[in-house]
């Protein structure tokens, strides 16, 4: 029949017999390793969500830090020092095998020591800088404030990359992104008003230079 000598149809039928079985076992373990995969992936996703609100919610902390006690009066610009920590950042506690996760991912994770080097550098050069001195030791904790928030902010798009993902939901009522730009509406303000005080300051002397100016000339 179709003109298949019984020799080679006994053969097509063996290869047939062993090969079948093959195929399917194949695309059973590639399934199965999907799937574990996937399972992987979301065992480490839900660790790492948790990891990263709590390291947000330590920059937040230094994104407030004013260089004093905000329940006790302001001290002297000169006498400034940190409230709270810089935060680290250590995934050692997450179980789980990373190699599952996507490489994109694992950058971006891993970048966040690169962006708490560059905060640290920034204040690090800031203090270097020849005009600094003591008495602007707020500028100096305006800066810190800045840099980690920015930080935070940046950790706050991979955190939200996984539960996007893997359809995590944000801890009900808290949200440690929010404590982040509110704490940066807060400087902005500070700095738009410094910067009005000396617009302010500096329309003063000028009027009265001019008044002098003009009560010379009578």
């Amino acid at each position: 029949m179709f003109g298949i000598s019984p020799e080679n149809a006994a053969f097509y039928g063996a290869a047939a017999a062993i090969g079948v079985p093959l195929i399917a076992n194949f695309f059973k373990e590639l399934w199965f390793d999907r799937r574990k995969r996937r399972a992987e992936r979301a065992f480490i996703s839900v660790q790492l969500v948790f990891l990263l609100d709590k390291f947000i919610a330590n920059c937040a902390n230094v994104s407030w830090d004013c260089g004093y006690d905000p329940m006790n009066p302001p001290p002297d610009e000169t006498e400034l020092e940190d409230q709270v920590q810089i935060p680290n950042f250590d995934m050692t506690s997450v179980k789980g095998e990373y190699k599952y996760l996507k490489p994109s991912l694992l950058y971006k994770l891993h970048n966040i020591d690169i962006e708490l080097y560059k905060a640290r550098s920034k204040l690090y050069q800031y203090q270097e800088e020849c005009y600094f001195s003591p008495d602007l030791l707020w500028e100096y904790y305006e800066l810190r404030r800045e840099s980690y928030a920015n930080v935070g902010l940046y950790v706050v798009s991979i955190a939200d990359e996984l539960r996007k993902e893997f359809g995590i939901s944000k801890t009900e009522d808290w949200d440690p992104r929010n404590s982040i730009v509110e704490s940066m509406k807060q400087l902005r303000r500070i700095r738009a008003n410094r910067a009005m005080g000396r617009m302010e300051r500096k329309s003063a002397r000028i009027m009265k230079k001019v008044k002098e100016q003009q009560g010379q000339a009578v």
